[in-house]
């Protein structure tokens, strides 16, 4: 039989080393184990939240469970100082890290991660083609893709409602407030997706004196139509309210409030979205377990399971077909997955690389820009970090 105790909450610094895997811990004490290779403890540094816990029910229990491994997880709430506190020596027990695609880039660059190789991780009948482009990287393999999206709400609209990411921009025929991130990151790639420029040569363009200007000349053609949020819960709280028509949200806190308003309206069009992934850390003492692990948070069962739970989007097409509706809920959860067909016709990724060497003068220029703006006080132009405390705390919140 297996028991388990709910992750209890956990401040947003880091506890000492020797208590790592003191969030969550999973221990069977049975009579014996249902795995081959029972008997160990995988550790994990995942995120915390709604997400931990959609992790807790779709891959770490059912892995208990069959393999008769026991988990513990730190809850390291995403930051990449974090994590590589854990993970650049030896003396921090961490065998498999859930990690942004950008944290997932820094750290194999740095020689911190392990290497993956794409063959361990196909399993017999599996597609050449099964994993999403994107999914397979040097040193992880990502899982799940979350997105920032447009929202709009139906009641600020007569008649037309708007369907494109052009709309962004087209105050004459959609008239109302537009909320958008208080932050160049995302709020320069929509404005120049909603101008025309194609996902696949955006940041081309953003690279360029002549895009960077077309950004912010778009941003001024709505001016007096802008409010900039700071925190990840007041787009949508915004856009219900009826302060703004429009809002630029993440995907899991606009799944949570279409599910409640269905005055609201996704437009998947123009969608940004980011990768969450699994890696090994090369001081990992573990990595034929973390490897096991692996294979089994990817199997399509597994990705659907979580997508089921976060609205998140899996990324293997055979996942895709399994997701179906919320076990709690009851609602169809196609509709909501940034990787859907219907919906990633025309989606960018975030290239947070891009941003940590094109990013400084952008920064700047949009920080000028944004203080010039009449908006509601905010204390900074930077998002907030997650608290890893926080019940609605999924890796898009600690997004810049």
């Amino acid at each position: 039989m297996l028991h388990h105790s709910a992750p209890p909450r956990v401040s947003n610094g880091l506890p000492p080393r020797r208590r790592v895997a003191a969030a969550l811990a999973f221990v069977l004490a049975c009579s014996g184990p249902t795995g081959a290779w029972a008997q160990q403890t995988l550790n994990i540094a995942t995120w915390g939240g709604a997400y931990g816990r959609a992790q807790q029910i779709a891959l770490l229990e059912p892995y208990a469970k069959k393999t008769g491994t026991a988990i513990a997880t730190e809850i390291y709430g995403g930051d990449i100082e974090n994590v590589r506190s854990l993970i650049e020596n030896s003396k921090t027990p961490v065998d498999v890290v859930d990690v942004s695609a950008g944290t997932l880039e820094t750290l194999c660059n740095e020689g911190l991660l392990e290497p993956i190789d794409p063959e361990s991780l196909k399993t017999d009948g599996d597609a050449s083609d099964d994993f999403l482009p994107g999914a397979i990287s040097k040193c992880g393999v990502a899982s799940l893709a979350w997105a920032m999206a447009i929202v709009a709400n139906r009641k600020a609209f007569q008649g037309t409602m708007p369907d494109t990411i052009g709309a962004l921009l087209d105050t004459t025929r959609f008239p109302g407030k537009r909320a958008l991130p208080n932050n160049a990151q995302r709020t320069l790639e929509l404005v120049l997706l909603a101008d025309g420029v194609a996902p696949g040569s955006l940041y081309q363009e953003l690279a360029t004196p002549e895009g960077a200007d077309r950004a912010f000349a778009a941003l001024d053609k709505i001016k007096g139509s802008i409010l900039l949020w700071t925190k990840p819960e007041e787009p949508m709280a915004w856009v219900v309210a009826g302060r703004a028509a429009m809002a630029a949200g993440y995907s899991g806190r606009i799944f949570r409030a279409a599910v409640v308003d269905r005055n609201l309206e996704i437009l998947w069009d123009g969608q940004i979205y980011d990768l969450d992934a699994w890696a090994i850390p090369a001081s990992a003492p573990n990595k034929d377990e973390a490897m096991r692990f692996i294979r089994f948070a990817i199997e399509p069962a597994q990705l659907a399971a979580q997508a089921r739970l976060t609205s998140y989007g899996p990324m293997r097409t055979s996942a895709l077909a399994l997701v179906g509706k919320h076990p709690a809920i009851g609602v169809d959860m196609q509709r909501f997955l940034p990787t859907a067909p219907d919906n990633s016709r025309k989606a960018l990724r975030f290239d947070e690389a891009w941003w940590e060497e094109n990013g400084d003068a952008l920064n700047k220029r949009f920080a000028a820009w944004a203080a010039s703006l009449r908006a509601p006080k905010t204390a900074s132009p930077e998002q907030p970090k997650r608290n890893a405390s926080d019940e609605s705390a999924t890796p898009e919140t600690n997004a810049p």
